[in-house]
């Protein structure tokens, strides 16, 4: 397959007819995607376990499914399971954030609080959403079920359809878009806040950082998941992740420079830090100069982003 002569360029730098090529072979891809009904059927019973969970151990008042699993055609090996969750406090959210990771061996978990969410996606979320009740069924199970063997049967046969993998890169960019809008608010009332208050606003601004790149990452699964057919796995699969938009496939352009990877790499590192090491132990001081990376690096990643965006936009009118 065709790869171009400096495979570090992104979608703003290669010629019309370089970009062509490879929405050629990227249109064929999605053609060929098929769904597997024994993978949904797993991913739902980790779907169920999780709320369980929740509801028990943290006091959620409502717990649904959304995203690839409620819309069955999306979700494939190596999707995450996105989960909304109701009626918990931020600082139960984030504890239980960190029980989710690892909570499955098949899957990722991708837990939101939807009291939190705002605009496109918050719609989003409200017009996908299957809850799930606390003894763990789904409401209008029956309906449900037969939308899901309904779904299989017409999309085993159908192409995916490009239009939605557009609007969820593009909703996780508006998400990414809000980070940076927080992290800058809280900037500025840091340096009048009376000292009294300073802790709770660097507090903000680190959960605002770790949101930044959660929403960020949450884009490049989708599009190693979906686009790639390859998801890094192990202990290093976030860096491995960052690495991997970085680098040209026969299904699409690079996504990001390596400049601007190089970039975000700090900012991964403090996703880490704020995942296992959480409140009075964060190093605020270098917290404070991440947040400052963000402002500095963010140009270019909304200009890769959607520079990119525009090349899977140009293909489906193609």
């Amino acid at each position: 397959m065709y790869q171009p002569t400096d495979p570090h360029r992104t979608a703003k730098d290669l010629s019309p007819e370089e970009l062509a090529v490879y929405r050629r072979q990227l249109n064929q891809h999605l053609q060929n995607r098929k769904v597997d009904e024994a993978l949904l059927q797993r991913a739902w019973q980790t779907a169920h376990q999780v709320a369980t969970m929740l509801y028990e151990d943290f006091g959620a008042t409502q717990v649904a499914v959304f995203g690839s699993l409620a819309g069955q055609k999306w979700f494939s090996k190596g999707s995450d399971i996105d989960i909304a969750v109701w009626g918990m406090p931020s600082d139960l959210y984030f504890r239980a954030v960190a029980q989710t990771i690892g909570f499955s061996q098949e899957f990722r978990i991708d837990l939101v609080n939807f009291d939190n969410c705002k605009g496109q996606f918050r719609e989003r979320i409200q017009n996908q959403a299957v809850p799930i009740q606390k003894n763990g069924i789904c409401f209008d199970t029956t309906t449900a079920q037969d939308r899901q063997r309904t779904l299989i049967r017409k999309e085993e046969t159908n192409a995916v359809n490009q239009a939605e993998l557009i609007q969820r890169i593009s909703d996780g960019y508006t998400n990414v878009e809000d980070a940076v809008r927080r992290i800058g608010e809280a900037l500025e009332n840091i340096e009048d806040a009376p000292a009294r208050y300073r802790r709770s606003i660097e507090l903000e601004i680190a959960r605002y950082l770790y949101d930044f790149y959660k929403q960020l990452e949450n884009i490049f699964v989708r599009i190693a998941r979906e686009v790639d057919r390859s998801l890094p796995a192990g202990e290093e699969w976030h860096k491995a992740l960052l690495q991997q938009m970085a680098e040209p496939k026969p299904t699409r352009v690079s996504v990001l420079s390596q400049e601007t990877c190089a970039e975000l790499q700090d900012l991964l590192g403090f996703r880490h830090v704020f995942v296992y090491i959480y409140g009075a132990k964060l190093d605020y001081e270098q917290m404070l100069k991440n947040a400052e990376r963000v402002n500095k690096v963010f140009p270019s990643v909304s200009k890769e982003l959607n520079a990119f965006i525009t090349y899977l936009e140009n293909e489906e009118n193609d």
